[in-house]
Order: C-alpha cells, then sequence, then structure tokens
C-alpha cells in the first residue's frame, strides 16, 4: 500500500524511534545496564526470562519491518555525521537546560556556591560538546 507522503515519513520516523528502543531493549538485555553513571539497571531478570524477552523484542522488529514492508516505507541513508551532530544536538539542549537560572521554575533556588559550581560544570560539558562538534566537521 502507498501512502501520502507525509504520511510515509511520519510512519518511518515513529519506525525509526521504535527501533531505536528495541535496540536499547537488546543491550540491557544483553549487556545490562550497571555501568551506566547515575541510573545503573539492575540485573533482576532472570536468565530465562532475558532470553524470552529478547525473543519476544525480535518479534516486535519482524513485525515492525512487515509494518514498513506492507506500507512501502523506505530505507532513507543517514550519514554518520548526521546522526552524531543530532545526537550532539539533543546533549547540548539537555545541557543548557541544567544551568540554575534554568531550573529556577523548580521554586527552589540554588545557593550561590552550588549556582557557581553547577554553571562551572555545565560550561565544561558544553565546551567538550562543541569540541566534538568541531572535531566531526573538520574530520
Amino acid at each position: 500500500m502507498k501512502l501520502h507522503e507525509l504520511h510515509q515519513r511520519r510512519l518511518e520516523a515513529t519506525v525509526s524511534l521504535v527501533e531505536d528502543g528495541l535496540e536499547r531493549m537488546e543491550r540491557l538485555l544483553t549487556e545490562g545496564g550497571q555501568d551506566r553513571i547515575v541510573r545503573a539497571v539492575e540485573g533482576t531478570i532472570s536468565a530465562d526470562e532475558r532470553a524470552s524477552l529478547r525473543e519476544s523484542v525480535q518479534k516486535l522488529r519482524e513485525a515492525l519491518h512487515l509494518l514498513a514492508e506492507r506500507f512501502s516505507l523506505e530505507r532513507r541513508p543517514l550519514d554518520i555525521r548526521q546522526v552524531l551532530n543530532a545526537e550532539l544536538s539533543s546533549a547540548w539542549v539537555m545541557l543548557e537546560n541544567c544551568r540554575a537560572k534554568r531550573m529556577k521554575g523548580y521554586g527552589v533556588e540554588f545557593e550561590p556556591q552550588v549556582s557557581a559550581a553547577l554553571e562551572e560544570s555545565v560550561e565544561q560539558l558544553l565546551a567538550q560538546v562543541i569540541a566534538l562538534r568541531a572535531k566531526l566537521r573538520s574530520s
């Protein structure tokens, strides 16, 4: 079945996002997530349950593939630089929103010393994001 281009692009975006989620799930089920910085994922699922969940994830991936075929969704190659830049853009926005002045909406003021320390840390992280972006452009 052929969709209108606008519907097709929306469906392609959705399939891509669901596929990204499935990849994260498979990675967690295979590798775990204990080595994360602030949110370690605890391994409370047995080996049998993991295998069953991986199988279910694979079935969902296959169903997604069938949907893509049924509605003639196209594979659109992306340059890796484009994907990496998008990830860096998202990181930049999230870090910018961690500035003390942006978190005033939570109803609790930062102490001046904490505010200054947070600002310094965010600036350092943003500088690294900008440096990574520059490295992508130059290579």
